[in-house]
């Protein structure tokens, strides 16, 4: 009996490796992910070491501190929708796409080698009072969500 992992798209026997830069992007996030350990074939075909490994990394990922150094914005207003700042409370103009904040996360994982996470998105800054802040965290956690996926999906990783 053997313990070797066998692909499921060509019987070929399945190695830990660790991917390149892999990135993916939603609504102005961009996240690019360093040394992602995955099980890949001598054909290329790549999946996940473990099934629930994608919702691990971003539960790992959102239990940093802090994702990026700045307050999230407050959400206002049913029909007419609109984020606010966090300090004093005016509309924030979200037109203005030219601030970006970015930070970088190193994260560990059981029995393999930690892996590099940048993120960088839209930042917005208060007419009024200067504070600087990203859109609230509902609407983060959901475009990192989705710009993993883009990542994953982009780097023909599948989970079994």
């Amino acid at each position: 009996m053997t313990d070797t992992l066998r692909c499921t798209q060509c019987d070929g026997e399945m190695r830990l490796t660790l991917l390149g830069p892999i990135e993916g992007q939603e609504h102005g996030l961009h996240m690019k992910i360093e040394g992602l350990p995955a099980l890949q074939c001598s054909n290329g075909h790549t999946r996940f070491v473990e099934a629930g490994f994608p919702g691990r990394f971003l539960d790992r990922l959102l239990a940093e501190p802090q994702l990026v150094p700045l307050d999230s914005a407050r959400l206002k207003g049913l029909l007419r929708r609109r984020y606010c700042c966090p300090a004093c409370g005016e509309t924030l103009d979200t037109h203005d796409d030219s601030h970006r904040v970015e930070a970088n996360h190193s994260l560990a994982f059981d029995g393999m080698s930690r892996l590099g996470v940048h993120v960088d998105l839209p930042s917005y800054r208060c007419t009024s009072c200067g504070h600087e802040c990203v859109e609230p965290s509902d609407a983060v956690v959901s475009d990192l969500m989705k710009a993993s996926a883009h990542a994953f999906r982009a780097a023909h990783i599948t989970a079994g």
